[in-house]
């Protein structure tokens, strides 16, 4: 289902059966929004205690390039050593899930080899064990992934990356090799949630948001009313 269809649908059910109509004070722009958030708190009320990711919540990134890191960089976590090389990348802000669950892959463009995901507090004790030093190692750092890489993929200069990111329609507009940055289309492409979560999503905004929202003259009958030199009643 696209995201066009989505907010159309939660448009016209707050309307009655008439979302096309233009007077109405409820605007699409913010029904996204609201599907946006909601979609955020339904992935984690769905996934929590261990549950597994729909895998219609995931998405690639494609093949990301890497950048060297300047040892200078502040924000870089790992101390530079010999036989290895540090690169990062940028990636789209993604759901907050703990213990980095929202990356379900970071590693090789052949999208078969991973990457250990560690955290760089704990890096000194996982890197001295026997095969600490032949495994490549990603470093989250906010939206900044560090990458430790051992061997002959010292000099990798692309790295596959999917996740559940926090606003979908971003990722399509993110820098990857032979792909030309898009931006997402809310008519024909797909948005990354299953049907088992609309009723959810849907359900909490009619609920939580249109409660007061619907509330409000939708102008339509009044319209009609002054056109017809019905007087409006007067209020208070």
């Amino acid at each position: 289902m696209t995201l066009s269809e989505l907010s159309y649908n939660i448009k016209n059910l707050a309307a009655g059966g008439q979302g096309n109509n233009d007077d109405s004070t409820l605007k699409i722009k913010q029904i996204e929004f609201w599907i946006r958030a909601y979609r955020a708190v339904g992935v984690l009320s769905t996934t929590e205690y261990g549950k597994k990711i729909d895998s219609q919540l995931v998405q690639d990134l494609g093949a990301v390039p890497l950048v060297e890191v300047d040892m200078a960089d502040p924000s870089c976590p790992l101390e530079p050593e010999w036989g290895c090389t540090i690169k990062k990348f940028e990636i789209p802000k993604l759901i907050d899930f703990p213990n980095n669950r929202a990356m379900t892959f970071i590693g090789k463009i052949d999208k078969r080899t991973p990457f250990v995901i560690d955290s760089a507090d704990v890096t000194i004790f996982k890197e001295s064990t026997v095969f600490g030093k032949v495994l490549n190692r990603a470093y989250p750092v906010g939206q900044t992934i560090y990458v430790r890489l051992y061997g002959n993929d010292r000099d990798m200069e692309y790295i596959n990356f999917r996740g559940v990111f926090e606003d979908p329609t971003v990722v399509n507009s993110w820098a990857t090799i032979g792909c030309d940055p898009v931006c997402y289309n809310k008519m024909t492409d797909e948005y990354p949630m299953p049907l088992s979560m609309y009723d959810f999503v849907t359900t909490s905004i009619m609920q939580k948001e249109l409660n007061m929202t619907i509330q409000t003259k939708d102008d339509e009958m009044n319209n009609a009313k002054d056109e017809a030199g019905i007087e409006q009643p007067v209020k208070g």
